[in-house]
């Protein structure tokens, strides 16, 4: 007979395993504006795909995977989300799973939210943890056990991240979330963790492979950005303020196992579907999925969407009720047509999702477009790789050319051809951020029209450009980016000849110099040059990974005296390849989109300035960098005095030494004169 004493306590231990709550963290918000104007009056987790908000999806998931307690976070149009929840089924006592939701308006960040869960203690223990715009049918459940019984093995074990097989050029391959991981091949320890950001060349460490006596290096993987976490990993958080997001989060894992005691692995699902729409390029992608069935049983014709049903039939062709199609319409392929919406004679739609109660004219064509709910095309319209929000217009004739994005209630009149990748909004945006312009006297502040630009949507229409300024802390200045509906070769540029990555590349060492060479370089000996570029090199990790000033400074006062250059030099060649950054990862910018991302930098880089910015001759030098940048790229001239007036609420640059530098511009800079002469009169008359 077994000693009571141990019989009691395994009996305790049992009923303490069954007593344990399956927990989820659904993040809500994705702390960007890839989805702006569309999010502008509704948070991501309200974007209908394939008719049904994605917040729908991601809680239908969870609770047929047998989640038994949610946490939704959302700071941005919390009282929507609360709302919804509060009138949905997970608010039934009768529900399997509960959901709650926890807004405030202080979270910018997903470190800020796994902050407040520490704080809270709300998690108590192993959770899922995923973002509220991903899409998965894998068996969480079975995922979750893995990971407990590996935890059971390593005591350390923090994370475990859910990946699926995804080749270079897979539909579902993001450019902004590919990434270069190394693992031990039997346990799947994650040993080396770096995203690609249109990198060409990656260095993994030698110790990776010294330490290990099998090494799997994965460069064909999806980040479904889906983790099951230890109890340990708030906290984590709460300890280093520095993580702001999960790469922060494996990044410093990575550097500090030694330290912390905590180590990562992976889990590749080798069955079930998961991705993440991250952007509108996923969006199209992930679409497409389900119209195809890839996502099954999330497929339209099972998966009721808010109380409609739809019929399948063959080619894909989805539609719900009440569905009127006039005579000689071709539906090719892969088509959802929602509830009530009615479509006109001779009209051709594929690849195409088209919402409840839309009115389609006749002789329209629709080609791998989004319609949401309510939209209204005259006569003979044309629609290429596009998306109508909510009650948007087309008068007859109009063209909309791959990429566009129109925001609810905007209406374009007859006649219009909209320029590729053009996004409209019905209501005039301001952003509250001015960059620079707060101190301008009101006389002399930009002027924002509010009548509706009428060369885009034509005399009868209503509809204004969007142009957002980022300062996400998601979006880091060296993030390469998909564009949805760009020519292929713009979202391939940084493949071969063949559209296909080279792994060699990715893997094999360089001599890092910089691509093309640009301006004031050229006129420097190949030392100087040298320099330059081990300069960029290091301001792009240092912003990638965020690296501490005081060890850039290192780096940069290193490389001076290994090349032997003067500190006017430095100066010189370090403002302008902070200048430059945003230009190596995305050359064709306009001014606004140059002004996000450089803005991004002049923050993340402003103790590094002060370091050398500190005499009037060396701001004197900083002034000369921003003036030959400007003039060696004319089209972003506007962006000077952004910059200049920047170093000056930041008293990096003096009055005195601005007036200065003005007054000695030749008439080979008038366009920089003719930029910054406003700034320069307000400071001569404050």
């Amino acid at each position: 007979m077994a000693p009571v004493g141990k019989s009691v306590r395994s009996s305790a231990k049992e009923d303490l395993k069954q007593q344990e709550i399956t927990q989820a963290v659904v993040i809500a918000d994705n702390f960007s504006d890839k989805f702006s104007p569309l999010t502008l009056e509704k948070p991501v987790v309200f974007l209908p795909l394939v008719n049904k908000i994605l917040l729908d999806y991601i809680l239908q998931s969870l609770e047929e995977c047998g989640i038994q307690e949610t946490f939704v976070f959302c700071c941005s149009h919390n009282q929507l989300i609360r709302s919804y929840v509060s009138e949905s089924q997970w608010s039934d006592p009768s529900s399997s799973m509960s959901v709650t939701v926890i807004s405030s308006a202080s979270f910018m960040s997903m470190g800020d939210i796994m902050r407040e869960l520490d704080s809270k203690a709300f998690i108590r223990s192993d959770f899922v943890l995923l973002r509220g715009d991903v899409i998965t049918t894998f068996a969480l459940s079975s995922i979750l056990e893995e990971h407990r019984k590996r935890r059971q093995e390593d005591k350390g074990c923090a994370i475990t991240l859910v990946y699926r097989k995804a080749f270079p050029k897979h539909s579902t391959r993001c450019k902004e979330h590919d990434f270069l991981i190394a693992v031990e091949a039997v346990t799947q320890k994650i040993r080396f963790y770096q995203r690609i950001n249109n990198k060409k060349i990656l260095h993994v460490p030698l110790e990776v492979f010294q330490e290990n006596d099998e090494v799997a290096i994965h460069y064909d993987l999806l980040d479904c950005h889906i983790s099951i976490c230890s109890p340990c990993v708030p906290p984590l958080f709460s300890d280093n303020f520095d993580y702001q997001n999960l790469d922060d989060f494996v990044k410093g894992l990575i550097v500090n196992e030694e330290l912390l005691g905590n180590s990562m692995y992976i889990h590749i699902a080798k069955s079930g579907y998961g991705a993440c729409v991250s952007n509108l390029y996923m969006y199209d992608a992930i679409s497409q999925d389900i119209l195809s069935r890839w996502t099954y049983p999330i497929v339209p014709d099972v998966t009721e969407r808010n109380g409609e049903k739809y019929s399948y039939s063959r080619h894909n062709i989805y539609k719900g009720s009440d569905v009127e199609i006039g005579r000689n319409c071709i539906l090719k392929q892969n088509i959802v047509i929602g509830k009530g919406t009615k479509i006109g004679d001779n009209t051709i739609i594929t690849n195409s999702v088209i919402g409840r109660n839309c009115m389609i004219g006749e002789n329209v064509e629709i080609k791998g477009s989004y319609l949401w709910n309510d939209v209204s095309l005259g006569n003979n319209c044309k629609l290429d790789t596009c998306l109508l929000a909510e009650n948007v217009v087309l008068r007859k004739n109009v063209t909309v050319n791959p990429g566009c994005v129109l925001g609810s209630e905007v209406i374009i009149d007859a006649d219009i051809t909209l320029p590729p990748l053009t996004k409209l909004q019905a209501s005039m945006y301001t952003d509250e951020d001015s960059f620079g312009e707060e101190e301008f006297p009101e006389e002399q502040k930009p002027v924002h029209e509010q009548t509706c630009d009428k060369h885009l949507v034509g005399e009868e229409g209503r509809g204004f450009l969007f142009a957002a300024v980022s300062d996400s802390e998601e979006e880091d200045v060296g993030d390469v980016q998909d564009i949805w509906g760009a020519p292929k070769d713009e979202n391939l540029s940084d493949e071969d000849d063949t559209g296909e990555t080279s792994s060699s590349a990715i893997l094999s060492p360089g001599d890092g110099l910089s691509d093309e060479s640009d301006g004031p370089v050229d006129d420097y000996d190949d030392d100087t040059a040298l320099f330059y570029n081990e300069v960029l090199e290091s301001l792009q990790r240092g912003i990638e990974e965020k690296v501490k000033s005081e060890n850039m400074i290192l780096e940069i006062n290193s490389s001076k005296h290994a090349y032997n250059v003067t500190m006017k030099e430095v100066n010189t060649l370090l403002i302008k390849a902070i200048l430059k950054i945003p230009l190596e990862i995305q050359k064709d910018l306009t001014v606004q989109q140059y002004l996000a991302k450089i803005k991004i930098s002049l923050t993340f880089f402003q103790p590094l300035i002060s370091n050398y910015i500190r005499s009037a001759e060396s701001q004197l030098d900083c002034l000369s960098s921003v003036e030959e940048f400007m003039k060696n790229h004319e089209d972003l001239a506007p962006a000077a005095v952004k910059v200049i007036h920047f170093w000056y609420d930041r008293d990096i640059l003096n009055e005195p030494v601005i007036l200065k530098w003005f007054s000695n511009l030749t008439s080979e800079n008038d366009r920089i004169r003719s930029q910054v002469s406003s700034f320069i009169k307000w400071l001569q008359e404050a």
